[in-house]
């Protein structure tokens, strides 16, 4: 993989989950998984030629604004580049694999006014679920997994933005 894709990889999964950049890919990773890469990898494997029109289409689009590049990635791309989106945010927030045809089926059933199917996912790695966004963004963590020192419960939280950056989707 080259490292440019890498950056673009990141610098869209800034606009797509609103987390800065250098905080999902920090220089200096503090775990030993790099869960950037296990997450490329992933997207990569699971939907090659979706993923890689993907980073075509951001490539070409990435000086635009952030909401002017969410929306034609969500809206304007077609429903595969769309849930592929939907599937690489869910990923970095919940460290699974949502196949995008799922999402997409969940998506008509519930438009269609049924209720949706249990919607099936792979966890990706456990590095991959200790690590999910998810857990920053409500300022905790995994149950039985933290890095914070003994006793932090007894102090206020840091600020969201200690956790997530300034939010590349501002």
């Amino acid at each position: 993989m080259a490292d440019d894709q890498m950056k673009l990889f990141v610098d869209l999964s800034a606009i797509l989950t609103g987390i800065d950049g250098t905080m999902l890919a920090p220089p200096l990773a503090p775990v030993e998984v790099d869960v950037k890469t296990v997450y490329f990898d992933t997207a990569q494997t699971k939907d090659g030629a979706v993923f890689a029109n993907l980073l075509a289409i951001y490539s070409q689009n990435q000086t635009k604004p952030p909401a002017e590049i969410a929306d034609l990635l969500l809206n304007q791309s077609g429903d595969d580049v769309k849930y592929l989106c939907r599937s690489i945010m869910l990923m970095w927030y919940l460290g699974s694999w949502y196949d995008p045809k799922d999402l997409q089926a969940a998506a008509k059933a519930a438009a269609a006014g049924h209720q949706p199917k249990f919607v099936p996912s792979m966890v990706v790695s456990a590095d991959a679920y200790t690590q999910g966004w998810a857990w920053s963004v409500a300022q905790a963590h995994p149950m039985g997994y933290s890095t914070f020192q003994f006793g932090y419960w007894s102090t206020d939280p840091p600020s969201l933005s200690d956790f997530i950056g300034t939010g590349a989707a501002q």
